[in-house]
């Protein structure tokens, strides 16, 4: 498991499980986008004129997640381009005992205006560069 500076408690819903009884594969990506979210909020990206989107996303399930499992959501951004950065994440226990699953995306940065991708802004940049490390 890597090291991250962000993280967040993630409630997993009666609907997030299959038949099954574990957490639908889909459900994943909709926990990784919750801790995106925060995780921009949290480094002071307002994301009102220039946001971004997903590129790419792979995700590798480990474990599976069943009812009342206590997940922690895990993520960072690992390198910045010219217009697109890499994310990385992990679904894990509190303590991080055990790794459910982890995941890597990549995001472009897009005007809103425009609906256009964009070099990420300098301002920006900084943000993530600051917050992360890098």
């Amino acid at each position: 498991m890597t090291n991250f500076k962000f993280s967040m408690p993630i409630q997993p819903r009666y609907g997030d499980f299959d038949m099954l009884g574990h957490l639908n594969n889909a459900t994943y990506l909709t926990y990784f986008e919750v801790a995106r979210l925060n995780y921009f909020i949290e480094i002071g990206w307002d994301l009102l004129d220039v946001s971004n989107v997903v590129a790419h996303f792979d995700i590798e399930f480990l474990k599976p997640i069943l009812p009342k499992t206590e997940v922690i959501c895990s993520i960072k951004t690992t390198s910045l381009g010219n217009k697109s950065f890499k994310m990385e994440y992990e679904l894990a226990s509190p303590g991080k005992e055990l790794l459910y699953s982890n995941g890597h995306s990549v995001q472009v940065c897009f005007d809103k205006k425009t609906a256009k991708p964009i070099t990420i802004p300098q301002n920006i940049r900084k943000l993530i560069a600051t917050y992360d490390n890098l």
